[in-house]
Formats: C-alpha cells, sequence, structure tokens
C-alpha cells in the first residue's frame, strides 16, 4: 500500500512538473493582456457614462423653453439681418443693434466696440439660402447669445465654408440686440 502511494504522489509529480516550454510566460502573457482588457473595458464603460450624461445634460438645454426661444427669436433676426446687408436696409440694421455696433455707410460695414478694442465687419452679400448652413449656438447667460452659422460654397472653383459668428445681447427691456458678428 505504501508503494503505491509513493507511485501515485511520483505519478502525479511527474504529470505536473512536465509543461510545454514557455506556457507560464504565455500564461503570464494572457492574464496581463486579460487585465488590460478588463481595465479598457472599465474606462470604456466610464467614459460612455460621462458622455451620456453630458448629452442628458444638453438634451435638458435644449428641451428648455427658454432656450427655445432665445434660439427662435436670434435665429430670426439673423435671416433678417443677412437681407438686411444684402438690401442695404440701414434703418432694420440699426434698430435692432446694441450700442456697441455703427454702421459705416459708406464702407456698407458694421464697426464693432467691445471694451478697448473695435473691428470692422463688411455686410454679408451674395449669400443663397440653400447654401446657408446651422451650426449652433452657446448661451453664455440669460443675457448673452452666440449663434454659429456657415456658409457652403459648392460652385466649382470656388468651393469652401465660411463660417460666422453672430453675438446678440439682451436689452433692458428684454428684447435681443444684435452686437456684431465675426468671419
Amino acid at each position: 500500500m505504501y508503494k503505491r502511494f509513493v507511485l501515485l504522489v511520483f505519478a502525479a509529480f511527474l504529470l505536473t512538473s512536465c509543461s510545454e516550454p514557455g506556457a507560464s510566460d504565455q500564461n503570464t502573457q494572457l492574464s496581463v493582456q486579460n487585465a488590460e482588457m478588463t481595465q479598457t473595458i472599465k474606462e470604456l464603460r466610464e467614459d460612455n457614462t460621462r458622455l451620456q450624461e453630458q448629452i442628458t445634460l444638453l438634451q435638458e438645454n435644449v428641451n428648455d423653453e427658454e432656450t427655445r426661444t432665445n434660439l427662435r427669436e436670434t435665429l430670426n433676426m439673423t435671416f433678417k439681418l443677412i437681407a438686411a446687408m444684402e438690401s442695404e436696409d440701414i434703418a432694420y440694421i440699426e434698430s435692432v443693434s446694441s450700442p456697441n455696433v455703427e454702421i459705416a455707410t459708406s464702407k456698407n460695414a458694421l464697426v464693432v466696440q467691445h471694451e478697448d478694442s473695435s473691428y470692422e465687419a463688411n455686410f454679408i452679400k451674395s449669400i443663397l439660402w440653400d447654401e446657408f448652413e446651422f451650426r449652433g449656438y452657446d448661451q453664455k447667460d440669460s443675457d448673452h447669445f452666440m449663434l454659429f452659422v456657415a456658409r457652403t460654397i459648392t460652385t466649382k472653383g470656388a468651393e469652401g465654408t465660411i463660417e460666422y459668428e453672430f453675438s446678440f445681447i439682451r436689452s433692458p427691456e428684454g428684447k435681443w440686440l444684435f452686437d456684431g458678428y465675426i468671419s
């Protein structure tokens, strides 16, 4: 009985000690790769959760009635301003502009004054509405709204995009006023 026990232990020892060369290295590599994949999956899940929270927050902002109203009002004003610049309707541009915007009638341009600096922006001309593209908006606070639009030119040989950033501020009476644009 003792001989059988020793033989059994010896056989078990032989079976466990005989393995393929490099098998433990492969096992180590596999466990490292498995740990890396687990960490990557964990990071991706965290990123996914964070992005879903951001999407929910953005949807809440867009769904906010005040934001939708501000977007509608400033977008309509932008269309009217572009049409007024095209037809050189100085009276309309002056009526919806903030005190920071002056009109250089002789140059068909706007002079926009902000704090210690100023810049000149030519009237937007020759825009075709099928080239017009909405790019986004940013409501900094309840009194400042920015609208991002672009003109995508598809005419052969003149392809390109011109981006515009229209700024609006709220007047003391609660109406939006045009506060300049840059391109």
